[in-house]
């Protein structure tokens, strides 16, 4: 890991060490990171992929910091944050996006461009590497719906994969097993900027008065089973407003899981087991996390 580091930093990487992750996680829970490295160019993100992958240190991705728990241990290895890989071109109905980039941005973006395509990213506070990875969606539509096509690294090569090379499902997207997203391009639609603003308001609204916006969440805790909605059934269990320590689940909707102000993670962990066995038990149901827990090697 020493040696990593003081190839990185004489490579001039902007590096923090023992960063303590609950300052980057939006739930606000985890420990520390041995290290955090902030590439600012796909170049440099690319060379430090390379440089990691042949040290073997264990490694990890990070976007904007959603739909992710770190452990309270925190995380033997190097985080690759994409925070500062924001850059996007908008070409006609194309547009061509860093990993880092905001879907957010994106959407209000393009919108001002008159397209349309982009306003399920309404509310969505993920990237363009995470979107894709597990094919974001809110607003009856999903990041699927208007990939073009996807730059990866895989194993020290850089390859790219069409929209027809790629394999999405609800909340997952195929690709190579160990390939890291650096960019992607959209392919939007001639719209009309004044129904995707109504649209994307109405939204957002919608969103405020049923979700946990002010309060640190992970977004969605669970993916929806079949015939019902994560957040009903939970209800239904009676788990609303349900805590361990100091995570609970959201009195507005039960698929959040919020942060009062002093959990840990293993707060939230528990709360989540607790969730996938009262459902198993009462239901017969599986419920499968949408939000990705960070396990130590």
């Amino acid at each position: 890991m020493s040696e990593l580091l003081t190839k990185l930093s004489s490579n001039d990487c902007e590096i923090e060490k023992q960063f303590p992750m609950n300052r980057y996680i939006t739930l606000k829970v985890g420990g520390n990171a041995e290290a955090v490295v902030y590439p600012r160019s796909i170049i440099e993100f690319t060379n430090i992929l390379n440089n990691v992958y042949e040290s073997g240190v264990n490694f990890l991705i990070l976007g904007a910091g959603s739909n992710t728990i770190i452990q309270d241990a925190g995380f033997n290895g190097v985080i690759i944050s994409t925070k500062k890989l924001r850059n996007f071109t908008i070409s006609g109905n194309f547009v061509h996006a860093e990993c880092g980039a905001m879907l957010s941005t994106i959407m209000k973006n393009t919108v001002k461009e008159n397209l349309k395509g982009f306003e399920f990213a309404a509310g969505i506070p993920g990237t363009v590497g995470g979107g894709i990875f597990m094919n974001a969606g809110a607003n009856k539509g999903e990041i699927k719906d208007v990939v073009e096509e996807v730059t990866i690294w895989h194993g020290g090569k850089v390859r790219k994969l069409h929209r027809n090379e790629l394999s999405f499902e609800y909340r997952k997207c195929h690709l190579p097993e160990g390939s890291i997203i650096t960019n992607a391009t959209f392919s939007l639609k001639v719209g009309n900027k004044e129904q995707s603003e109504k649209n994307i308001k109405e939204y957002l609204e919608y969103r405020n008065i049923t979700q946990p916006v002010n309060l640190a969440n992970t977004g969605s805790i669970f993916k929806n089973p079949e015939n019902i909605a994560a957040g009903r059934l939970l209800e239904e269990l009676g788990l609303k407003g349900s805590e361990i320590g100091g995570a609970r689940f959201s009195e507005l909707h039960a698929n959040f899981i919020v942060n009062g102000g002093n959990a840990h993670a293993s707060d939230v962990i528990e709360l989540i087991k607790k969730a996938q066995k009262m459902a198993l038990e009462q239901r017969g149901i599986t419920l499968e996390t949408e939000v990705k827990i960070i396990e130590q090697s």
